[in-house]
Formats: structure tokens, C-alpha cells, sequence
């Protein structure tokens, strides 16, 4: 399994009916509640109208009305530059092929309070209750009244200081667009705060939280599949908020809450959207047997370098008298890599036996290159299944991981084929490729080990165990490489088989970096 991370442009916190702007906060509170009858000045752009704000300043067009609730919505716009590239050359598969299942994607925020149980059924430093037993939405954004794009705004702080040191101004605390009424500074929203529920928004998803400390897993596959096969698809960006129900809840004398990590945090828990895609790998050519799916692949590179063949190949299959027995069309893994899974069955011929596939309709650019001919051997299926009175035992293995060095630094987007080879124990035999490997990738936050890529299968290729590690969407930081195989009714984790740091261009030429990430 592959996994992609897809980080946010901008993101922005809007308060109902205020102009107040706090993109740049590393948490969003998203509430509801805690407003008894509160007087606001609407903005309406008629001259003619004029209301006195909380500082006894008259605005000129605007007009005073009394609400009854309060609350809040956090919108963010998603960078798909890097998914859409990966998608455009054929890395990731959305439809899924032989083994592997379509891409999924999933929206991930971090809860504040994740972390602690000890903070349920308190309040926040901002003294709001932590809410429980609510369900948020997820719902596209309805954009500007021109349909350009909002902007993020540069504000903090929710409330400006009254008590500033010396009167100088609060510059954490700002207006500037985008706010509930503004998507940017010339041009409204089409609906105030970004969406409105009673006209039937797009709803991509919702999320049931029970104690109030979960973290969001918004499911986002079919918009973003949708955005990655139309470029015409409208995408102005997306909001999370409370149901109709309870943002429309009145007489409230307290605020209930949930918090979530920004864009801006200034920890490992940046919000981003993770896609997960089906490459994985079983190379059946060396091991082929009878009464079974097996996959042949087919691996096309171009002066070294993967490379996409124009249209999918087709693959005849010869059986040892050179007679024709099945015809397929190949599906596409990943890029350049393409296979055929079928089944011949049981004591159909002797074994062992030569077979032969033959590889046509290969393109590249327009041009037609030489059919490939490959050769596999079928073998009896007992050296597969093993059925009888024999229980087994498990098979256990070293192992050495190749590709990156220990401690080494990678600079931030650089791809790097990590080769795991096994032995079995005790031996000195020639590392053999095999199945029921996986692998994952973590970092330590203190004691906690703060998972990055779960558990995912290595690819068993013809002569080698390996799996792709592509640092661009890799936040820098030191990493950790854990290996688990699994035998009989055996699993065993290796820890810590490898470590390696992720660094930025400038870390890495001894240049302090402007932004952690980038």
C-alpha cells in the first residue's frame, strides 16, 4: 500500500457574524453556544446606515441587529499539486489493479486534546467546555459571488486587547478578509460563512464524535477522485462545522468546543489529506503454482527511469506444446509496472512444466516497440499448500535493509527503492524474496511512537523484497523503520531496523529554513 500526503494551501476560522479573522492561529476552535442576546453591527454597504460598535465608533453602512447563538466553522483549501502529478504519470491507480484495490482518500486533523483523557469534561484556556457527544460535517465550500478564490487573512487572536502596552495597536488580532461576510477584500461570499445548511450544501462527509477527543477522518474519495479525472471539477475549498441543529441552538449560557490543530501548528500534527493507493507487488514468475491465482508482471523502463506505456499491453499465454490457452489485457500497478493474474488448474499438465507469456501492443510516445517474450515454469501445487498431518513450523529469517544508510540525511523529495533482503536463520544462503512482509514508519514524540505510514505490505518483486520511500510529503524530522514477518501463526516485529532524518534543501546546506516544512 502507498501512501500520499496532501497538506493545506490556507486555512481560517470563521466566527458567525464577525468580521474577525484568525487564519493564522495553529488551533481552530470550532463551538457553538454561549451567546445570550448579543447586539453585532452588520455590515450592509448603505450609506444611509450606521451602528456604534463595542469601542462607542460609529461605522458608517452598518446596521445594528441582536442575535441569539454563536459559533464558529474552520474552511481550508487543499495544495493537490503533487496528487495530481503522481495521478497524471500513473504512480497512483485510482480504479486499483490485479492485487490492489482503488485509492482511498482521507481527510486527518488532530484533536488538542487527543493526547489527554484528563482534559475531557473541562474547559479550554478560552473557558469553553469541551463539547461531547456531537457529530461535525464536512461540506464544500460555496465560494466567491464571483467564484474567484478567498483569501486566508493574517489574524490570531479572536478578541483584540483592550489593554495594550503603550495603546500600541494588537497586531495579532485582525479583519482582513476572509471573515463570515468576506471571501476576500472586494468580493462577498455567496452564502455568509462560507456555506449555508438551509440551502442544501454538498455534504462530502460527517463524523460522529462520542467523547469529544477523537480526531478527524473525513472520507474524501469520491471528491477528490472527482477533482483528479475533471479539471473543470469546481473546488473552492471546504468547511467543517456543527450540524444545523446545534449551531442554531439558543439561550446556551456557556460555549462547548473542539479543538484541532492548524496548518500553523507548530508540532508534528499538521493537518493534511491522506491517499491511500494500491501498488503492492506478488511477482509469481519464480514460484507459479497450479490451482492457484498467480500474477506476472511486466516491468517497463525507459533508459533506466520507469516509464508509462501508451495503452495497456495484452498478454497471450502458451502453454509446453506452444498451444494458446488464454488471452489477457494487462491493468496498470504504478507507474511503468503492469500485470496479469490468472489460474491454471490442477492436474492440468505434469509438473513441473514451461509455460510462456508474450507481451504486444507495447507503445511509448506514438511508437511501437518489440513484443516481449518471458518464460515461467508451473509448478505442483503441494509445494504451496500444504494439507496433511504435518502442522508446520514457522520459518524465521534476518533481515538487512539496503537503499538508505543508518542516520543518513535525505533531503525532502528525494525517492529511494528501500531493498529488504531475507535469510533464514542461521544460514548463510543467498537472500530469497518472500511473502508476508510488512513495514512501517514512525517518529517518537518523547516515549510515544507517532505512526506516519501503517503497516503496509512489501512488495515481492522476481528477485528481491522491496518498497518505494518517497520523502516529498514527508514533514522533516528522524524516522524510524520497523520490519514484521509473519509465519504460521508467528508474527515478528523487528524494531528499529533502520533510521534515517528527513531534512529541508536548506537544512541540509546548513541554512536556516523560513518554514519547517517547505
Amino acid at each position: 500500500m502507498g501512501i500520499h500526503k496532501s497538506y493545506f494551501n490556507k486555512n481560517n476560522t470563521l466566527l458567525y457574524t464577525s468580521d474577525t479573522n484568525t487564519a493564522k492561529n495553529p488551533v481552530t476552535e470550532i463551538f457553538y453556544g454561549g451567546s445570550s442576546l448579543r447586539r453585532i453591527c452588520e455590515y450592509t454597504g448603505d450609506l444611509n446606515d450606521s451602528c456604534t460598535d463595542n469601542n462607542g465608533e460609529v461605522l458608517i453602512g452598518y446596521t445594528s441587529r441582536t442575535v441569539a447563538r454563536y459559533y464558529s466553522r474552520f474552511i481550508f483549501e487543499l495544495d493537490l499539486t503533487d496528487l495530481e502529478s503522481k495521478y497524471n504519470d500513473g504512480t497512483i491507480n485510482l480504479t486499483g489493479s490485479c492485487l490492489n484495490t482503488g485509492a482511498t482518500h482521507t481527510l486527518r486533523m488532530v484533536n488538542t486534546s487527543f493526547f489527554e483523557d484528563e482534559l475531557l469534561n473541562t474547559k479550554t484556556a478560552k473557558g469553553n467546555k469541551r463539547a461531547t457527544s456531537f457529530e461535525l460535517l464536512l461540506i464544500k465550500l460555496s465560494g466567491s459571488t464571483s467564484g474567484n478564490t478567498w483569501s486566508e487573512g493574517v489574524g490570531y487572536d479572536y478578541v483584540e486587547s483592550q489593554s495594550d502596552f503603550k495603546g500600541l495597536n494588537d497586531k495579532s488580532f485582525s479583519e482582513r478578509p476572509s471573515n463570515w461576510y468576506y471571501a476576500n477584500t472586494l468580493e462577498k461570499w455567496v452564502d455568509q460563512g462560507a456555506y449555508n445548511l438551509s440551502n442544501s450544501p454538498t455534504i462530502i462527509d460527517r463524523q460522529t464524535f462520542d467523547n469529544g477527543n477523537e480526531n478527524i477522518e473525513f472520507d474524501m474519495t469520491n471528491e477528490i477522485n472527482s477533482i483528479l479525472q475533471d479539471p473543470t471539477y469546481p473546488n473552492y475549498g471546504y468547511g467543517i462545522g456543527f450540524v444545523q441543529q446545534l449551531e442554531e441552538l439558543t439561550g446556551l449560557t456557556e460555549s462547548y468546543s473542539v479543538g484541532f490543530f492548524t496548518k500553523y501548528t507548530q508540532t508534528f500534527f499538521e493537518p493534511y489529506l491522506e491517499t491511500n493507493f494500491g501498488d503492492y507487488i506478488n511477482d509469481c514468475r519464480n514460484n507459479f503454482y497450479e490451482g492457484k491465482n498467480n500474477c506476472l508482471y511486466l516491468y517497463v523502463n525507459a533508459g533506466g527511469i520507469p516509464t508509462n506505456l501508451d495503452v495497456l499491453p495484452t498478454v497471450q499465454i502458451y502453454n509446453n506444446s506452444g498451444d494458446l490457452i488464454s488471452g489477457l489485457t494487462a491493468s496498470q500497478v504504478t507507474k511503468g509496472i503492469y500485470c496479469v493474474c490468472f489460474t491454471i488448474p490442477c492436474d492440468t499438465y505434469s509438473t513441473p512444466c514451461l509455460f510462456t507469456d508474450r507481451w504486444s501492443n507495447l507503445v511509448i510516445d506514438g511508437n511501437c516497440q518489440t513484443s516481449v517474450t518471458n518464460r515461467f515454469t508451473l509448478k505442483a501445487n503441494s509445494g504451496y499448500f500444504n494439507i496433511g498431518d504435518d502442522p508446520q513450523v514457522p520459518k524465521h529469517y534476518g533481515f538487512s535493509v539496503s537503499g538508505i544508510k543508518r542516520d543518513e540525511k535525505i533531503v525532502s523529495g528525494d525517492v529511494r527503492k528501500v531493498i529488504v533482503s531475507a535469510r533464514k536463520q542461521y544460514s548463510t544462503d543467498e537472500p530469497e524474496p518472500i511473502l508476508n512482509l510488512k513495514y512501517r514508519l514512525y517518529v517518537k514524540q518523547g516515549t510515544t511512537q507517532v505512526e506516519t505510514h501503517p503497516w503496509s505490505e512489501i512488495n515481492k518483486a522476481n528477485y528481491q523484497n522491496y518498497f518505494i520511500l518517497d520523502t516529498g510529503d514527508m514533514i522533516p524530522n528522524e524516522y524510524f523503520i520497523d520490519i514484521q514477518a509473519s509465519s504460521d501463526y508467528e508474527v515478528n516485529t523487528y524494531s528499529q531496523t533502520l533510521k534515517f532524518q528527513v531534512v529541508n534543501q536548506a537544512n541540509y546546506f546548513g541554512n536556516p529554513p523560513s518554514d519547517y516544512r517547505q
